[in-house]
């Protein structure tokens, strides 16, 4: 073979080297992108998760709250009755 002709066979098996080099770190930068995106959407779930979670203890102390509130008001009611019923009873001969 003519010398010119193996340094073409050369350089196009060099070229096509380079090129599946090229597409292999690609697809390695790509692979390992994917994982790190994975990585944060679980980090985010996470969080969110816990956010949920402390909602829900949060409204169910809020309601627990609001109960105390009621029964402080009714007290203030049987407080407010029971001062008209003394009132009542000292005006009585």
């Amino acid at each position: 073979m003519d010398s010119s002709i193996i340094q073409l066979l050369g350089t196009i098996v060099t070229a096509v080297a380079s090129v599946a080099a090229a597409y292999l770190a690609v697809r390695k930068s790509n692979q390992e992108q994917e994982i790190r995106n994975a990585q944060r959407e679980q980090r985010q779930s996470d969080r969110l998760d816990n956010i949920d979670e402390k909602i829900t203890t949060l409204e169910h102390k809020v309601d627990i709250h609001n109960g105390y509130a009621e029964k402080f008001g009714d007290i203030a009611n049987s407080m407010t009755a029971m001062a008209k019923d003394i009132e009542y009873l000292k005006k009585r001969p």
